[in-house]
């Protein structure tokens, strides 16, 4: 059956979060050790933002309450970025919770632009 098993080749093919529900079926099938899954999950999240996951993973593969440096500062890293761009989205979302200022928008993405752009500042052509 081994020369038969392309969840490899697959799982090479896929985006990383197409390859956790594959990881989760293989898991609920036992086809592995429970360790190797664990340790194939950490890699998977290796490179993403999903830290504390792969945080709560490690300490349950080692039985332990510590984790690695590089992960706590990773996490650093990540909360620090989304707390930047939270600030950063605060006034649009905060125009978007507003219901008489979204009623001011249309279906003209370029007169919403415009008008975003003038009152606000907001966005540059180049990131829509």
């Amino acid at each position: 059956m081994a020369e038969h098993d392309l969840k490899a080749l697959m799982a090479a093919q896929l985006d990383r979060h197409l390859v956790f529900p594959l990881l989760e079926f293989l898991q609920e099938r036992q086809l592995y050790s429970e360790p190797e899954f664990l340790e194939a999950k950490i890699r998977l999240l290796n490179g993403t933002n999903l830290v504390d996951y792969a945080m709560d993973i490690h300490k349950s593969l080692h039985g332990t309450d510590d984790v690695p440096e590089d992960m706590v500062k990773r996490r650093a890293e990540v909360v620090s970025r989304l707390r930047s761009l939270e600030e950063a989205a605060a006034p649009l979302v905060a125009f978007l919770q507003n219901p008489q200022l979204v009623q001011e928008l249309r279906t003209d993405k370029q007169y919403n632009i415009h008008m975003l752009q003038e009152r606000y500042q907001w966005l540059e052509m180049r990131s829509i």
